[in-house]
Order: structure tokens, then sequence, then C-alpha cells
């Protein structure tokens, strides 16, 4: 791994996890921050791509004690318990898996047993770290889609923590959007979908696209506001109150 700096004036994070992976549609440069989540870490390897943490409970990346790799049929790699028989039972909701010492360590170890997911840990470390822009890969897709809802919810908490966080699909990214404005240049093409992820949304403005929306409110319970269209021109979209999910296509470095 390469050896850990203070990060504090990084603009750019980069996390892979270990959902559905299609590749990067920029380059990592030596500024950016890199964490590999749990089995995204096989992502890095196979992108030669070198993180400055490795974060996980290490459930789809067997990793040991003193940092080798388990056999998948070590028993310390095994799961708590099947799904379905009876086990013991926790109270730990409010709990949090990092503590103050795992910031200072490349390679943070979470708890099996733990509240939030690998990944909403892993924007907690770049969080601190000092980066306001995150973005998101292997965080959809996979046997799992609880957990791409839960990476819609980290979304939102970035935005609500005054950061930006983008989460990649393999043609589309998703982003959040509280209370004000983010604009599209002229390049970007597709579909442009928003949802509002609080119960309402209000003032909701969209201009420069196919289909022009003035001063609307958006509603949790309703899509209305799927599938508008980029068409060559600048475009925006604006909300005076609330917290939209926003969806579009990714534009190639």
């Amino acid at each position: 791994m390469r050896e850990v700096f203070a990060k504090q004036k990084e603009k750019r994070a980069i996390l892979i996890a270990a959902g559905s992976f299609y590749g990067l549609p920029f380059s990592v440069t030596e500024s950016d921050l890199v964490i590999a989540i749990d089995g995204g870490m096989k992502y890095c390897e196979e992108e030669g791509i070198k993180p400055d943490f490795l974060l996980g409970d290490f459930d789809s990346y067997p990793f040991g004690e003193e940092g080798v790799l388990l056999s998948s049929a070590d028993p310390k790699n095994l799961s708590d318990g099947a799904i379905g028989q009876e086990q013991e039972q926790y109270v730990i909701f409010g709990q949090s898996s990092l503590t103050r010492k795992d910031y200072n360590s490349a390679v943070i170890r979470l708890p099996r047993i733990k509240n939030e997911t690998d990944l909403h840990a892993a924007i907690q470390v770049a969080l601190e770290q000092g980066v306001r822009e995150i973005h998101i890969f292997g965080g959809l897709g996979g046997s799992r889609m609880d957990h791409s809802y839960a990476a819609l919810q980290s979304l939102a908490y970035l935005t609500a923590s005054g950061a930006e966080g983008y989460l990649y699909g393999e043609k589309q990214v998703f982003t959040a959007l509280k209370n004000g404005t983010k604009t599209f240049s002229k390049e970007y093409k597709g579909y442009f979908s928003a949802f509002s992820f609080t119960e309402e949304s209000k003032g909701v403005t969209e201009k420069g696209f196919k289909y022009l929306v003035e001063n609307v409110s958006l509603f949790s319970t309703e899509p209305v506001g799927v599938s508008n269209e980029f068409i060559g021109k600048e475009a925006e979209i604006s909300v005076e109150n609330g917290i939209l999910i926003l969806c579009y296509e990714v534009l190639q470095a």
C-alpha cells in the first residue's frame, strides 16, 4: 500500500467496494485518496491500483490478522452463523464500528457485527481525512439489493454533510443534491432522472433539458422525475428545500 500522508487538502476520494465493478471513467492520480473496501481490494489488484486504506470486516476478502490472505475454507473466514439458523442476539443500534485509532491505520478491520455498511464506514474515513468529493465504485449490483439501497442512503448522508458523492453503475451515475443547484455542460447526453429522497422536495426546477420543470414539488412516493433528457445544451437542476437523488449517464474523461 502507499504510505499514508495527511490528506486534508485533497479534492477527491475514490472508494472501491465489492459490488459490480465496470472500471473507472477517469485515471487515478497520486493526489487521490483511495480506499479499498473489503472485496473491492480484488478490483484494485486487477486494475493495478494501490490504495491508501484497506477497510472491511473481510467477509469477501479473507485477510488475516498479520496481513496475510486466508483460505476461503479457513474457519476464521466463516460467518457467525447460517442465515435462518438460531443464533445469539445483540443490541448494537447507534454504536459506531470505527474508533479514533482506526484513522491512523492503513488497514481498518471492522467487526462482523455492526450497524453501518463497510461502504458507509469508508465514507466516514474519507470525510475524516478532509475530503469533500467522493467517487464510489462497486457500491451497486451483486447479490445484495439492500446494500445498493444502503449506498443511496450514504449518498444522501454525504450531501447532508456538505460533501459531494457519486455512485457509479455500468453506464450511469447517482449523486445527491440538497437545497442547491447542479449544472451540466452541453457534452452530457442521454437520460436524466431526479427522485425525491426526502418525503417532499420543494421548489424543483429543471432548465435546458427536453422537458422543462418550473418550481414544482417532488415526492418520495411518486417517481415522476424519471426520464428527462439532455439535448446538447447546458442544463441545470435546482431544489429549494429537500434532498434529490439524481441519475444520469457517466461522462467519460
